[in-house]
């Protein structure tokens, strides 16, 4: 007689929670590497970690001087003997500002931008006007309203300074 098939897996929702718990898991556990002293849970024998699993949560334990030796033990039963976390490193100091070379920069650019600006603009005026387009107004407003933009736009760089 023919076994039964199992029936497929329904493809609705997955069951992502353990794997979503390891990755959201932000504890800061120290990583164990080979040489390092530790205890196991509440024992007082000291062992030392011989190797770290590929997946690092289990390790290989012996006892110095002797042939006591324990496999695949769960990392989160170890208690670390020497300092408990490696400092963090200092977060390195922000670069000091010059905050007046800043200023003469924006003023340059600046200067030199809206020169650029009314030259295109009054390019623009003259070709306009030889195709009978009068368009000197609305042009002289883009300008101004350039030239207002950039100014609001170096006031909260300063402010920032």
């Amino acid at each position: 007689m023919a076994t039964r098939r199992k029936p497929p897996q329904k493809s609705g929702q997955l069951d992502f929670t353990e794997s979503l718990a390891d990755a959201a898991d932000t504890s800061e556990e120290r990583v164990p590497h080979p040489g390092d002293r530790v205890t196991v849970s509440n024992g007082s024998t000291v062992w030392t970690i011989l190797s770290v699993s590929h997946s690092g949560k289990e390790v290989g334990l012996h006892v110095p001087n002797t042939k006591l030796e324990r496999f695949r033990v769960p990392v989160s039963d170890l208690i670390f003997v020497d300092s408990p976390l490696p400092p963090k490193p200092r977060e390195p100091e922000k670069p000091k500002i010059d905050t007046e070379e800043v200023r003469e920069h924006l003023a340059t650019v600046h200067h030199s931008m809206i020169e650029h600006l009314q030259g295109e603009v009054a390019a623009l005026k003259k070709w306009l006007n030889t195709k009978g387009i009068s368009a000197g107004e609305t042009l002289a407003e883009f300008a101004d309203a350039a030239e207002t933009s950039w100014q609001e736009a170096v006031e909260s760089i300063e402010r920032k300074l």
